[in-house]
């Protein structure tokens, strides 16, 4: 029993739907891909298409995750009380 077949084998007996999507050493232009269900497979692929765009972009623009707001800068401010 391959490797996949195991994985497909254990996530069949826990899962209902699941993907599988594997890169061999030896092709690292091609890949292995397992379903459970082809409908569902639709719609596990596009979720976690959203999920993984939504996590690679607050990675790459880490100042759209913040708010920034302009302040005036007052003098007295840092300036220690004697």
């Amino acid at each position: 029993m391959t490797p996949l077949e195991q994985a497909r084998a254990i996530l069949g007996e826990h899962y209902r739907n699941y993907i599988i999507v594997a890169q061999p050493d030896d092709a690292k232009y091609s890949f292995e891909f397992i379903d459970s269900d082809p409908f569902a497979t639709t719609g596990l692929l596009v979720e976690s298409m959203k999920y993984h765009s939504a996590v690679m972009n607050t990675f790459q623009n880490p100042e759209e995750a913040f708010e920034w707001s302009d302040v005036e800068d007052d003098d007295d401010y840092f300036e220690e009380d004697l």
